[in-house]
């Protein structure tokens, strides 16, 4: 098996990056963006494909890699976008959105969400994602790399320390974590470049 890491999500695959990512993160996207066909089209929509690292096998997507450069992350989510898919209701999916938004520190890249299918995880497609960011942000002269991880997910935790990720400290969120999908805490885990 041959896993391909491009550095954007390749022409024409957007639609699968997007379903992805969806399905991965679809517990916290469903309070704002609902489930199925309208969601999946709007995640495709809103998808920067220069924002993503991606992975690929037999010219199929089975990972992806968000990347939060400036504040601006791997989804372009603005009201307009919103409005033109979920009509009147876009204003109040856009109060759902904003707790999940966060702003990169200054020098520092942060990551807007690791994904693998299902059927591909345990087979190095999330290490090889992990270390093509860490060749991106070499590059960038970032001197720190961030990401979050959910106390329900210590899969993604072990896999995040074993590629030098440490935790900066772990925040729990109370009522949010229930309405964002069961979880109590979240972790912040940073990892310096060239680590």
């Amino acid at each position: 098996m041959e896993i391909r890491i491009h550095r954007a999500v390749p022409r024409g695959a957007e639609a699968d990056a997007a379903r992805l990512y969806g399905d991965a993160f679809g517990s916290k996207l469903r309070p704002g963006l609902g489930t199925g066909a309208v969601r999946e089209r709007f995640l495709a929509a809103a998808l920067r494909p220069d924002r993503m690292v991606c992975a690929e096998v037999d010219g199929v997507v089975c990972g992806v890699v968000g990347l939060n450069l400036d504040g601006d992350g791997a989804f372009s989510i603005t009201w307009r976008s919103l409005r033109e898919h979920y009509g009147a209701s876009a204003w109040w999916r856009m109060l759902l959105l904003l707790p999940l938004h966060r702003e990169p520190r200054k020098g520092h890249l942060l990551l807007d969400g690791i994904a693998v299918d299902a059927r591909m995880r345990g087979r190095g497609v999330g290490g090889r994602l992990l270390d093509e960011v860490d060749r991106i942000a070499a590059e960038q002269g970032f001197d720190r790399i961030g990401l979050s991880v959910i106390d329900s997910n210590p899969r993604a935790r072990a896999l995040y320390e074993r590629h030098g990720y440490s935790a900066a400290r772990t925040e729990r969120v109370g009522a949010l974590g229930d309405l964002y999908g069961g979880f109590r805490s979240v972790t912040k885990m940073v990892k310096e470049v060239g680590a």
